[in-house]
């Protein structure tokens, strides 16, 4: 049994934080469950029972509910009143920033398919008693929602690190640091482009050639890399690191 990782511990803590978080999923997915049957039953009235219903809905869920749900993993790490209990947790740091993560991905995502499984079942049997029509079902294994889930992986780790990192307004404040990133790598990029491009000096005003373009093949094939696996796993890193150096400045 390790230290720094065991599975007994883990289990527990994921069954803590289950329990701490069941209520408000409960109420979430009440109120998701309302605004889904009445778009849905406002459709099959209007006879507006196209594909891919269940889709969005899987998906706007998982983005909107994820990231609302991520940002607040480490509220009780920041608050004056409970702060003390998360630290003194008899786990370490790393046990506890694994139960956050699984529970807001692994744990999010599974609930999710399962919630719009349910949904779909229960509302186009309703709409096929009452206007004869329905929707195509969804299913655990839709393939729409399993080609997302690298996305929201991606997403997700930003605001895990940003849950961690912030004090207040977790999510505003993660929004707001990723949205200057991206501008600031836009304004590098125009840069970029402009020095490279026709008007630019590095060519004298000429085109480049083919060659060049070809030779850049790299930079799209890294950024693929970079944003399916780097970009999460070093958000998961940072945020481990904030909840240790967070351990060591109370001294525990």
């Amino acid at each position: 049994m390790s230290e720094q990782l065991s599975l007994q511990r883990l289990l527990w803590l994921l069954r803590s934080d289950a329990l701490h978080s069941y209520r408000s999923w409960l109420v979430t997915s009440g109120t998701v469950a309302l605004i889904v049957a009445l778009v849905s039953l406002l459709g099959a009235w209007d006879r507006d029972v196209g594909p891919g219903f269940y889709d969005r809905v899987f998906i706007g869920t998982l983005f909107a509910w994820g990231t609302i749900a991520t940002s607040q993993a480490f509220v009780d790490l920041h608050r004056r009143g409970s702060n003390m209990t998360f630290l003194l947790l008899p786990a370490s740091a790393l046990e506890k920033t694994v139960a956050r993560l699984l529970l807001h991905t692994v744990g999010m995502f599974v609930y999710l398919l399962l919630l719009t499984t349910v949904l779909s079942f229960a509302l186009e049997g309703i709409n096929a008693v009452l206007f004869g029509v329905r929707r195509e079902f969804f299913t655990p294994l839709d393939r729409t929602a399993w080609w997302i889930l690298p996305h929201y992986l991606a997403v997700q780790g930003l605001f895990f690190v940003g849950a961690a990192w912030f004090r207040k307004a977790h999510f505003v404040k993660t929004v707001g640091a990723v949205l200057a990133i991206c501008f600031g790598l836009s304004f590098v990029a125009a840069t970029i482009a402009w020095l490279l491009g026709p008007g630019g000096d590095l060519f004298e005003g000429r085109s480049p050639g083919p060659e060049f373009f070809g030779a850049l093949e790299w930079v799209g094939n890294t950024a693929t890399i970079a944003y399916y696996f780097v970009l999460p796993v070093f958000c998961w890193f940072v945020a481990w690191l904030r909840v240790t150096e967070t351990q060591v400045s109370h001294g525990i």
